[in-house]
């Protein structure tokens, strides 16, 4: 179902706004609606979930849409500051396709992802917030920890963990500067401080974010576990998974085969197209 929707916005491949939009706006709709059908109680009423999670979904792509956004005007005007505005508003389109998914209102719970630190607020009732960390991400992390600088002041400038290197192994296609991984990006030194590779990369975090209304999938059956053994109950209250990189990674790998330039990839496609990286005529 993944490659089929890539596929269908390949053939526009975001080369305007409102391409860009409708895909956002149709992939929240899409798979919120998906994990709304999931996750129904037998006595939820099928054409009532359907449709609000068709909505709120829409709802939650747009700001999805609007994030990215920012991010293009953070590289235009040089402006750092939108890069943490676009981080905020990632955050909030990512919670309301969530939120869509789980067949809550839009406004009941929202979160905020720094590195594999996820902070959740609760608004219903009465307001609270609980920690969770994500443990794909935190691999990554020590990983990187141990063998590259950890950026405390771009870090802290982005909103995103930030590491630096010397030298990042080239691939076929063009000379990389900077990657993204899980909760985090690898920087060569000498373009530390080049704000459209930031914009680039940041946008491929975006995409994780995504995909992960996807986890929302496994939410009955995680809770069902959780009620049955006291290990479970503990990774259910303290850990977010990341089954979601189970369909990125291959969808990414899928949309890089048979391909002619880098850019013919979507992920990068879209990474291009709102960063600025992308050659004219793409």
């Amino acid at each position: 179902m993944v490659v089929v929707f890539l596929n269908v916005s390949s053939l526009k491949s975001q080369s305007n706004d409102a391409e860009a939009a409708l895909y956002n706006i149709g992939f929240g709709a899409v798979f919120s609606t998906v994990g709304a059908i999931l996750n129904k109680k037998p006595e939820d009423d099928l054409g009532k979930i359907i449709k609000k999670s068709l909505w709120q979904g829409a709802l939650g792509g747009y700001i999805t849409f609007e994030s990215k956004r920012m991010l293009r005007a953070a590289q235009q005007q040089h402006k750092w500051e939108y890069v943490w505005a676009a981080k905020l508003a990632n955050a909030m389109g990512t919670s309301v396709k969530e939120n869509a998914a789980l067949n809550r209102d839009f406004w009941e719970k929202w979160h905020l992802n720094i590195g594999f630190n996820r902070l959740e607020f609760t608004t219903k009732d009465n307001f609270s917030v609980h920690y969770k960390f994500m443990p794909v991400a935190f691999v990554f992390a020590v990983d990187a920890l141990a063998r590259h600088q950890f950026e405390w002041k771009k870090s802290w400038q982005t909103g995103e963990f930030v590491f630096s290197t010397a030298q990042i192994k080239n691939n076929e296609f063009i000379n990389v500067g900077a990657s993204a991984f899980p909760g985090l990006i690898l920087f060569e030194k000498s373009v530390l401080n080049d704000i459209q590779l930031y914009t680039h990369e940041i946008v491929h975090l975006y995409q994780s974010n995504d995909f992960s209304v996807m986890n929302t999938y496994v939410h009955k059956t995680l809770k069902k576990g959780a009620s049955k053994s006291k290990p479970l109950k503990w990774v259910h209250k303290y850990m977010y998974p990341e089954f979601h990189y189970l369909i990125l990674r291959p969808a990414y790998l899928w949309e890089s085969k048979n391909i002619q330039h880098y850019y013919d990839n979507f992920f990068e496609h879209e990474a291009g197209y709102y960063s600025g990286t992308l050659p004219r005529g793409n």
